[in-house]
């Protein structure tokens, strides 16, 4: 499924308002809202460089699900842009290439700005990828705004992200409630 119809909740009816064809589309409309809300995953496919000590939204070029067509996998790839006003459960993470020096970090942010409490630091690693989860969190969105996972790294030079196996930078956005 994708690109469902944004619901619209009907108003207060009348007293003797006959159910007609639309009023009967709305309530289905919002039933299969309810039975399948907005829901993203999207992972990375392409490697990215992370610069030295400066956060970089990561893009997320490949798409799993999204039912309500919030993400373009080639134009503002980072962004998933909620199409209905609420609440929304978001997790991201940021996976990068074994290096010695210094440490890897992730967060969760919305329109850009960071999120209090959604950001994870992490060791490096040397003999393997550093796979940084950030933790979930409940953010209200205004249809229209966007969320994205963000990596930083402070290893001296330019990092990149790791596309390997299962080890990969993500998103996941989901609906939770009004």
């Amino acid at each position: 499924m994708a690109n469902l119809p944004v619901p619209v909740w009907a108003t207060n009816y009348a007293p003797g308002q006959y159910d007609t064809a639309a009023s009967m589309n709305t309530i289905g409309n919002n039933g299969t809202f309810l039975t399948n809300p907005p829901l993203f995953v999207g992972t990375q496919s392409t490697v990215q460089s992370v610069p030295n000590s400066s956060w970089t939204a990561l893009a997320i070029d490949t798409t799993q699900t999204d039912l309500y067509g919030g993400h373009s996998n080639t134009t503002n790839s980072s962004r998933y842009t909620a199409q209905v006003t609420g609440w929304y459960t978001v997790c991201g993470a940021a996976a990068y290439v074994p290096n010695s020096s210094g440490f890897r970090t992730a967060r969760i942010q919305v329109n850009g700005a960071a999120i209090p409490g959604a950001e994870t630091y992490g060791p490096n690693n040397t003999t393997a990828e550093s796979v940084i989860i950030t933790p979930t969190r409940d953010v209200y969105l205004v249809a229209g705004d966007y969320v994205e996972v963000a990596g930083w790294q402070n290893s001296g030079g330019a990092l990149n992200t790791s596309v390997g196996g299962e080890t990969r930078c993500a998103l996941f956005a989901r609906y939770s409630h009004a």
